[in-house]
């Protein structure tokens, strides 16, 4: 039974990587090649042989110009994002959402209740309805739009005219990282970025400076 279960885990996590290239339209060669392994060890992580390492798979996505979050929400949730849209029976759509809560960090859980609660004194239905139109958008507009943000709030905040410092600040420093990601997808034409992040990366920009 529990063979069973780990070939049904591979076989769905293989197509991660297999169904990903086919979105991206490049061949195994073009994969392997600029991954620097062998045409047979793609075959055998798109077969469910063997799987990529950690950086191996934020690469693929990378060369890909995809975005990951998509594949590997299918992989976890087969039942539910494999399907072209997004259920609408109100039964499934909670046990969505709440199966995408509990897997989201403590802080993310923090920011998502400050931007529901109207602390800020927005409207949560306005922000969410101008999140789905930002998303509509192409990367190039969203890399402008975000980097209007970013600019307004640093100059906000050297002024001292942040409305609510006492409660939920964002990660400038990551916000900066996806803007780049953002910018450098649209320039390449590709349909998505890939977004590693981590305190180290925050240590390394710090050595340099120096």
């Amino acid at each position: 039974m529990y063979d069973e279960l780990r070939i049904d885990r591979a076989k769905r996590f293989s197509k991660i990587w297999w169904k990903a290239r086919a979105d991206a339209g490049k061949s195994q060669e073009f994969v392997a090649l600029n991954l620097g392994v062998s045409r047979k060890t793609i075959q055998n992580w798109e077969k469910g042989l063997s799987a990529p390492n950690l950086l191996q798979a934020s690469d693929w996505f990378q060369l890909l110009g995809l975005n990951p979050t998509k594949y590997f929400m299918e992989f976890l949730y087969p039942q539910i994002f494999e399907e072209k849209n997004l259920p609408h029976d109100e039964e499934k759509l909670c046990e969505t959402l709440l199966k995408l809560i509990r897997n989201i960090s403590t802080k993310e859980k923090k920011e998502l209740i400050y931007l529901m609660s109207g602390i800020h004194g927005g409207s949560w239905i306005a922000l969410l309805q101008l999140l789905a139109a930002y998303c509509q958008t192409s990367l190039q507009a969203r890399a402008t739009v975000a980097r209007m943000i970013l600019e307004n709030y640093e100059i906000e905040e050297k002024m001292g005219k942040l409305t609510n410092k006492s409660e939920v600040l964002p990660d400038i420093e990551l916000l900066k990282l996806a803007i780049s990601q953002c910018k450098e997808a649209a320039q390449k034409g590709q349909k998505g970025y890939t977004l590693m992040f981590c305190e180290d990366s925050k240590g390394n920009k710090n050595k340099n400076k120096k």
